[in-house]
C-alpha cells in the first residue's frame, strides 16, 4: 500500500508519521500551488467551493507520484465537505486514475482497518498504540511550533528568522523517529525561537483569524495570510482552528478539544441554534469572545460558495457592532488576487492602528480632564 493524502497546512508530517509506523508507505505530494489549483479546478464542477478544487489537485499530483490508495476524511451533516471523497474519487477514476479509497468517517471503521491489516499483516494491531502515540507528540510539536512563530514573527527584529528557524525544525520534526526525539526537538525549538532578538515596540496589534477550516490552514490556498499579517504588518494574527484539533478531535487524543468545541455550541446557540457541519460555532465563538481575549480586530476568511461560512457571514456584523469589535470578510476562490488582498488588508491593519491611538489619545485626554478637576479642588 502507497497512502496519499490531500495536503492542509503541516499535517503531513504527523499524519506520515502515523501510517509509516503502522508500515505503510505515505506519499506526500508537493505542496499546493497554482498549477495545483488550475489542474482541480480544470475538472471540478465550476461552482463547488475552493478546498474542494485545490485537494482534487492535490490528489492529482499524489497519484501522478505513485500513491495506488486514496485517504480522506469525510464531514458530517449538511455541509458539502461529507461528500467530497465520493465525487473527487469519480472524477478521477473518469480521469483514468486506478486507486483504492479510505473514506474515513463515513465508511465503516472495521473495512478501513481490514485493508490496512491486509497491506502490513498481523502485526499492524501490535503497532497501532505506537502509531497514536508519535501521531499525537507530531501534532502537538507542530502546533506548538505555529504558537511560536505566531507570536514571534511581529516581534523578531530581524524579518524572515522566525521562518528560518520554523522551516528548520519541520524538517527535523518530519525526519523524528522517536517520541524521545520528538520531546527533544519541543525544546529545542522553543529555546531557540525564544533567543531571537526582538525589535522594541509600543504594542503589538492581535487578529484573530476564523473561518472555514481549510482556509485558514493551508497558507497556499490564503496567500500566506498569518505569516504575512506577523512578518509584513507586525500583526500576531491567530487562527482559532488549527490542524492539532482537526487531526485530534475526530479520534478523540484529546479530551479538552470536545470541551472547548461544546463550550463553543453552547455560547453560539443564541445565533445558530443548530450544527449545519463545518466550522460555524468555533467561528461566532472566535469573535464573541475575541474582544475579551484581548484581540484588536477580527478577519472572516472563507471560501466562495460555503454554506457554514456564508450564513455565519450575516450574523457576525451584529456580533461585531455589538461587541465593538471590527471585522475584515476575505471571500476566497480561483480568481482572488495575491495584490487585491493585500490591499485590503492593509488598510484594515491601518484602520486598527489608528483606532488604537485614537483610544489612546482619548485616555489621555480623559485622564488630563480627570487631572484638572482635581487640582481645581
Amino acid at each position: 500500500m502507497r497512502i496519499a493524502f490531500p495536503h492542509m497546512g503541516n499535517s503531513y508530517i504527523p499524519l506520515r508519521a502515523l501510517v509509516e509506523y503502522i508500515g505503510v508507505e505515505a506519499v506526500v505530494p508537493e505542496r499546493p500551488n497554482r498549477s495545483t489549483l488550475e489542474n482541480g479546478a480544470r475538472y471540478a464542477p465550476e461552482f463547488v467551493c475552493l478546498p474542494f478544487k485545490i485537494t482534487l489537485g492535490d490528489c492529482m499530483n499524489a497519484l501522478d507520484k505513485g500513491a495506488d490508495t486514496m485517504a480522506m476524511v469525510c464531514g458530517m451533516w449538511a455541509c458539502r465537505f461529507g461528500y467530497y471523497a465520493h465525487v473527487q474519487h469519480l472524477i478521477l477514476r473518469d480521469m483514468g486514475y486506478e486507486f483504492d479509497s479510505l473514506l474515513i468517517g463515513r465508511e465503516d471503521p472495521r473495512s478501513v482497518w481490514e485493508k490496512f491489516k491486509g497491506a502490513v499483516g498481523r502485526k499492524a494491531l501490535v503497532k497501532l498504540p505506537g502509531a497514536a502515540a508519535i501521531f499525537r507528540a507530531k501534532a502537538g510539536a507542530v502546533e506548538e511550533l505555529e504558537n511560536l512563530a505566531r507570536k514571534a514573527r511581529p516581534r523578531e527584529k530581524v524579518l524572515g528568522s522566525t521562518d528560518n528557524v520554523m522551516s528548520g525544525y519541520l524538517e527535523k520534526l518530519d525526519r523524528a523517529d522517536s517520541l524521545r526525539r520528538v520531546w527533544q526537538l519541543r525544546k529545542e525549538q522553543h529555546e531557540e525561537i525564544a533567543s531571537l532578538p526582538v525589535r522594541e515596540s509600543n504594542g503589538v496589534l492581535r487578529i484573530r483569524v476564523v473561518g472555514e477550516l481549510y482556509v485558514l490552514l493551508e497558507p497556499s490556498l490564503n496567500f500566506e495570510l498569518v505569516k504575512r499579517l506577523g512578518t509584513h504588518f507586525g500583526v500576531e494574527a491567530q487562527p482559532v482552528l488549527s490542524t492539532y484539533r482537526w487531526l485530534l478531535s475526530p479520534l478523540w487524543l484529546d479530551p479538552l478539544l470536545h470541551i472547548s468545541s461544546s463550550r463553543a455550541r453552547r455560547l453560539s446557540r443564541t445565533y445558530l441554534p443548530y450544527v449545519l457541519g463545518g466550522e460555524e460555532h468555533m467561528t461566532l465563538t472566535g469573535t464573541l469572545d475575541s474582544r475579551a481575549d484581548g484581540y484588536d480586530g477580527v478577519i472572516h476568511a472563507y471560501p466562495l460558495t460555503c454554506m457554514p461560512e456564508n450564513i455565519c457571514r450575516t450574523i457576525l456584523p451584529g456580533i461585531c457592532s455589538s461587541n465593538d469589535i471590527p471585522m475584515l470578510n476575505l471571500c476566497f476562490d480561483e480568481h482572488t488576487s495575491t495584490v487585491g488582498t493585500i490591499t485590503r488588508l492593509e488598510a484594515f491593519v491601518d484602520m486598527l492602528r489608528s483606532r488604537r491611538e485614537q483610544g489612546r489619545f482619548n485616555e489621555i485626554r480623559n485622564c488630563g480632564t480627570a487631572l484638572s478637576r482635581t487640582s481645581r479642588l
